[in-house]
């Protein structure tokens, strides 16, 4: 069996099959976990579960259930893990609009999951002395109007990063996050189906002209697991198409 593993979590959206695709191109076991699986068949060792993270952030019974099925999916001494925290709860509302749900769907999915997923494979992780990787959002600090509970609850999982990180490096485990700036997914194509002018203008705002790929960013996160010595750990790492140091107010 594999001894190579990494656990992705939103494993069936553009981001999150994109790492799957990239880890099973190194000949990992991998094993998603999305609410709403793909169904893909690839050609790797892939296994994918149904998981509601919101219910995993706040059902202990669940939550144990589907860690004893990715403990059982995984071989006895891995050589290596890798747990990514790729899934996440967009909620776009006006401050009027938000209510307590939106507030408890964003933390419990981007946040209070990633908690207890790294802590559940903890021992696992340890033994393999693994990586984390939180997926987190140029929103964690630079944000717009809407994005409030977005933006909140990716500030926290930058701030659990660095917890984590506290915790769990002096075992081995390295613990990082990854902020990127627009990724060419379907949900940010949609976001923009009535105005397709002013996806082109979002390339434009980006220094690099242009609008990360998942691939690239897959491509990103890969080269962060193969980081030995465990001195990465603790950073929050922007992939910002160097947005994140321009100033935009009137010329």
């Amino acid at each position: 069996m594999t001894k190579t593993c990494a656990v992705i979590t939103g494993s069936s959206g553009g981001i999150g099959s994109a790492l799957v695709r990239a880890y099973l191109d190194d000949d990992y076991l991998v094993i998603g976990l999305d609410r709403h699986p793909s169904g893909v068949t690839y050609s790797g060792k892939f296994t994918e579960f149904d998981v509601d993270l919101r219910e995993f952030s706040k059902n202990e019974d669940y939550r144990l259930k589907i860690l004893d099925q990715i403990i059982d999916a995984l071989p006895d001494k891995a050589e290596e893990l890798i747990v990514i925290n790729n899934a996440a709860e967009q909620i776009i509302k006006a401050v009027p609009n938000i209510h307590w749900r939106d507030w408890e769907n964003s933390f419990a999915v981007n946040t209070i999951a990633p908690f207890f997923l790294v802590q559940g494979l903890m021992e696992k992780l340890i033994a393999a002395r693994g990586h984390v990787v939180n997926i987190s959002s140029i929103h964690s600090k630079l944000t717009k109007e809407q994005f409030t509970c977005y933006a909140a609850s990716k500030s926290a999982l930058d701030a659990l990063t660095r917890s984590l990180a506290l915790e769990l490096s002096p075992k081995g485990v390295s613990v990082n996050a990854i902020a990127p700036a627009a990724i060419s997914t379907e949900m940010l194509k949609e976001g923009f189906r009535d105005a397709p002018h002013k996806l082109k203008d979002l390339e434009g705002y980006h220094p690099s002209r242009s609008i990360g790929s998942p691939e690239q960013l897959a491509s990103f996160v890969r080269a962060i697991t193969e980081q030995k010595g465990g001195f990465l750990t603790g950073s929050v790492i922007e992939f910002t198409g160097g947005i994140a140091g321009s100033l935009h107010d009137p010329s």
